[in-house]
């Protein structure tokens, strides 16, 4: 019989399992994207006492590179990654690493907090099933790294506090106060990893407050510390990027690269057809991009038919679910706050909030358009990643709905919710699953450096570019993209540059002898214009990668209107 299982222990080894099966999975992401390349440049460039910033030739005098202040983000990732890195070799790939499984840790421990007010109210294998479902499931975690990562797992920490604050008994006055001041403290950490999380961290206090009023006055000054506290905390980082990264991105001005305008320029106005971008939320809840509609003749009518049903599926388990609750709630005919009700009243308020941010934005600034986004036009609601909160909460709500006290009725509801939830994970262990656990087989290495004699070739590389010029930039060049010769490079805090930049400022300028390291790619034969660039600096070899693809040459480029000797 199920109830006479030992459902406390068997809950705690689920929990220990779905952290293994994330961390495994983590194995399988892509260590390094754009956006996490970028930011950790800028560690690696405090670290190397720049501030928060990124190297930029400087055509007026190359020996001088430029460090722009990184606005794009805030600097909580960078502080954080440069903390890491500070005192030893810069091994930036592990350091990477673990602050995705940190995140990942932090984010599960948070919702094992979350749920604990609700256990009650629960089946006793609720939590068995809701951390095996994050355990093995790709949706919600489908998109979630590196920041995006942190962000929630701090914000979940803080929501997770506020349940808790909201559903114990009353405590002293000091133990309010320090968990209002932690729940702000949270709220104030996920800002410093994303911009999109200000409202959210607001949230947070102002929940507490409006509880505080209308239902438990001894609430009210700590709620009131707390929402204090976080506007300094806050004042304090936009005082930072406004002095320091001279705009906070995103808050300041949005992002935008309309031809009939400069780059980062914004008409206001009230774009509604931008609306019909909207990402289907419910259904990328469970249910990420691995089925590829677009290989089947009629796969966009297929995946419109998925969208509209799951979604349906979804919709309708929250509403009877929030019903039941409410109606479980009514007392002299109007609504007590309750465990369910303030579970629901909470992860449902962050996910409308983050869609109605994200629809703010998306109605008053036009689209940018981009190559890499699907019709060339993007806006904050099409970006699927972007709902992330909305994601994780409403994937909680289903999932707190299919396992409470009593059944979802009717049955065949509760059956389709079910099947949702079995569908979703079959998929995702057909998808993913056979990759993660080949993966868990192998050396932990990184998946960019699992090629045979490609981490000797790697090491020979990181340790010439931490050599070849201790402790001052060095400008890399390069004939072709080579995606690992660039991002060590960047990450050892030097300036790339393409050949095209380097003969299109010729004579090039420099008040001092300047390194060069020139990246030839090894396949091809150089143009005339850059054989003839090479041969006027006398270049030399100085490490061939065979592994990587790559030709490593150094130059050096002298004062003078040419750079020739």
């Amino acid at each position: 019989m199920p109830h006479k299982l030992p459902w406390p222990l068997l809950n705690r080894v689920a929990f220990g399992l779905a952290v293994l099966l994330r961390w495994a999975h983590e194995l399988a992401m892509p260590p390094l994207t754009r956006d996490m390349q970028t930011q950790t440049e800028s560690a690696v460039n405090l670290l190397r006492g720049h501030g928060i910033s990124l190297a930029r030739a400087n055509w007026l005098d190359l020996s001088a590179p430029v460090f722009e202040p990184l606005n794009l983000w805030p600097p909580g990732y960078a502080w954080l990654l440069a903390g890491l890195l500070r005192g030893g070799p810069p091994e930036v790939l592990a350091a990477t690493q673990a602050t995705h499984w940190a995140g990942l840790l932090g984010l599960l421990l948070a919702w094992w907090y979350l749920l604990k007010p609700l256990r009650r109210d629960l089946a006793p294998y609720a939590p068995t099933v809701v951390f095996l479902f994050w355990g093995l499931s790709n949706a919600p975690f489908h998109l979630l790294f590196g920041t995006d990562l942190l962000a929630l797992a701090c914000y979940s920490g803080g929501l997770a506090v506020l349940f808790n604050l909201l559903t114990r008994p009353a405590g002293q006055r000091h133990q309010l106060l320090g968990a209002a001041l932690l729940m702000a403290g949270l709220g104030f950490a996920a800002c410093l990893f994303r911009f999109a999380y200000y409202p959210l961290a607001f949230f947070l206090p102002l929940a507490l407050l409006l509880f505080g009023w209308r239902w438990r006055p001894r609430l009210v000054r700590p709620a009131l510390a707390g929402l204090l506290f976080l506007v300094a905390l806050i004042c304090g980082l936009l005082l930072y990027q406004a002095r320091v990264a001279g705009d906070a991105y995103y808050i300041t001005k949005f992002y935008t690269q309309l031809t009939t305008e400069p780059a980062g320029a914004a008409t206001l106005g009230l774009y509604w057809h931008h609306l019909l971008q909207f990402d289907p939320v419910l259904y990328h809840s469970f249910f990420s991009n691995e089925l590829d509609f677009s290989r089947l003749p009629t796969g966009a009518g297929l995946r419109t038919a998925a969208v509209l049903l799951v979604s349906a599926v979804v919709a309708t388990g929250l509403w009877r679910g929030w019903r039941r609750v409410g109606r479980a709630a009514h007392r002299r005919g109007r609504l007590w706050p309750t465990r369910p009700v303030l579970f629901h009243l909470l992860a449902g308020g962050t996910a409308l909030l983050c869609a109605g941010l994200l629809t703010a934005i998306s109605l008053r600034y036009p689209a940018a358009l981009v190559g890499w986004f699907a019709g060339g036009r993007w806006t904050y609601v099409a970006d699927t990643r972007y709902f992330l909160p909305a994601f994780m909460s409403i994937s909680a709500m289903v999932l707190v709905v299919a396992v409470s006290r009593p059944a979802l009725r009717p049955a065949g509801l509760r059956a389709a919710v079910l099947g949702l939830l079995a569908a979703s994970l079959l998929l995702a262990v057909a998808t993913r699953g056979r990759r993660t656990a080949r993966l868990l087989l192998t050396e932990p290495a990184f998946s960019i450096d699992k090629a045979p004699g490609r981490p000797a070739d790697v090491a020979r590389l990181d340790r010439l570019l931490r050599t070849a010029h201790p402790g001052q930039p060095i400008i890399v060049g390069r004939n072709y993209y080579n995606k690992r010769v660039e991002i060590a490079a960047r990450l050892a805090g030097h300036v790339i540059l393409d050949v095209d930049s380097l003969l299109a400022h010729q004579p090039l300028r420099t008040s001092q002898p300047v390194m060069m390291l020139f990246d030839l790619n090894p396949n091809t034969p150089p143009t005339p214009a850059v054989a003839d660039f090479l041969r006027r600096h006398h270049v030399r070899q100085r490490l061939w990668l065979p592994a990587l693809g790559a030709d490593i040459l150094s130059l050096e480029i002298l004062p003078g209107s040419a750079g020739r000797p």
